[in-house]
């Protein structure tokens, strides 16, 4: 399918661009630091980065990405024209569509504050964000399927399209308000448990990682396969089930080194495969963190390396971005998640509103970025409070993005949830 072609040239050209943003961003710092230690008469040890001919790739670096994000970024427009021209409807009606919409929506909001700002650093975490969410929506099935009855309503097509398109603008938002955090944690005396907060962002982001590809090697390569068989049907797994649905009993599907599989049954309002999958995700992506922290940070926590390449950088100028990123698109996902939500929940369910997990949560992330801007307008709440708020407000949206979605049965179940 052509779309799938064009999408693959979006990711490989998002993440190059991922690359050369954050190879740019760090040669650039590591030299502006080597520059102001020979500047103060110390050794810099800068070694060949320090190159004429590196120092010249490091600053061209971020315009090549700009470029290849661009490529990107019209690779993915066409691969979302031609899924729609394929399936005959606007292709955001799955967890799989949805998530890459959403990708193609955090790109489009960085190319128009990076108009807006000309500010290439914001690159280095915004273009990651989005590969991340584009690599996500590979875990799910691509194959197009029809509507249900429920699914065919242009207030569909305008409820996903304008949340996503919000949810685009929080994250460059939240990439924005990450900088300011780690450029101002020393100047700001930053306490022990917002430290242990930042650095949870970077163990949530390995957690993740892990989460992707080992759900990407469970649905497309792995051929293991454990079954639970209950009244209502059979429940299969492709890791040991550890976790077992709501009616199953322990060792029912037998035992894994002495431990009986399933060790424990989930309630019925919670999603026994999925759960299960983020179990080992978790216990796989804590010492995955650890290994790229020793890595990458030489053993350093991932708050104090970034925060050293973050000096230097303009702390306001990255608190408007994230303000501005927050305000441009507060009124966009207040239109799709909430307003054009509701009259498709009228047509398609006869109510406007069910107090359903995904709307809660929905709910809750517009509560948050209300705030945000409420307090930042009448109270001044700027700098790091305001930052926070940005990253809890997309921590929201990604729980209902993932949480949600994966682990809790609602009325969007229909939407392709299940690994």
């Amino acid at each position: 399918m052509a779309s799938h072609w064009l999408l693959a040239v979006a990711f490989f050209s998002y993440l190059a661009a991922s690359i050369l943003y954050v190879a740019g961003f760090i040669g650039q710092r590591r030299l502006a630091l080597a520059a102001a230690g020979a500047a103060g008469g110390q050794a810099t040890g800068v070694g060949p980065g320090g190159t004429p001919a590196a120092g010249e790739f490091y600053w061209k670096a971020p315009g090549w990405a700009f470029a290849l994000a661009t490529l990107g970024t019209l690779a993915h427009a066409g691969g979302i024209l031609a899924r729609w021209q394929g399936a005959g409807h606007w292709p955001t009606a799955n967890l799989y569509e949805f998530v890459g919409f959403m990708s193609f929506c955090s790109m489009v909001a960085f190319q128009v504050l990076y108009r807006l700002y000309r500010f290439p650093v914001l690159g280095a975490l915004a273009t990651p964000v989005t590969v991340a969410l584009l690599a996500y929506s590979y875990v799910f099935p691509r194959e197009v399927e029809p509507l249900i009855p429920q699914l065919r309503s242009h207030w569909l097509t305008l409820h996903v399209s304008f949340a996503a398109l919000g949810e685009g603008f929080f994250a460059v938002a939240f990439a924005a308000a990450l900088l300011y955090l780690l450029r101002t944690r020393e100047a700001e005396k930053e306490s022990r448990l917002a430290g242990l907060a930042l650095e949870s962002i970077f163990w949530f982001a390995s957690t993740v990682l892990t989460f992707v590809v080992l759900a990407y090697l469970l649905r497309y390569v792995l051929g293991q396969e454990w079954a639970i068989v209950l009244d209502r049907g059979v429940a299969r797994y492709h890791l040991p089930p550890i976790i077992g649905p709501e009616g199953s009993t322990p060792g029912q599907a037998g035992s894994l080194f002495g431990l009986p599989l399933p060790l424990v049954a989930v309630p019925g309002w919670i999603k026994g495969k999925n759960a299960n999958t983020f179990l080992f995700a978790v216990a796989l992506g804590t010492p995955v963190y650890y290994l790229l922290r020793r890595l990458l940070c030489r053993g350093l926590p991932f708050r104090e390396a970034l925060a050293r390449l973050a000096q230097g950088l303009d702390a306001d100028l990255l608190d408007e971005i994230s303000y501005r990123a927050v305000a441009i698109g507060y009124p966009v996902f207040t239109l799709g998640a909430l307003v054009f939500a509701m009259f498709w929940a009228k047509v398609a369910w006869g109510r406007y509103w069910f107090w359903d997990p995904k709307e809660t949560w929905a709910f809750i992330s517009w509560l948050i970025y209300s705030a945000y801007l409420h307090l930042r307008l009448t109270r001044g709440w700027e700098g790091r409070v305001s930052a926070w708020m940005a990253v809890i407000g997309f921590g929201a949206i990604l729980f209902t993005l993932v949480g949600v979605n994966l682990l809790i049965v609602g009325l969007h179940s229909y939407a392709g949830g299940d690994l």
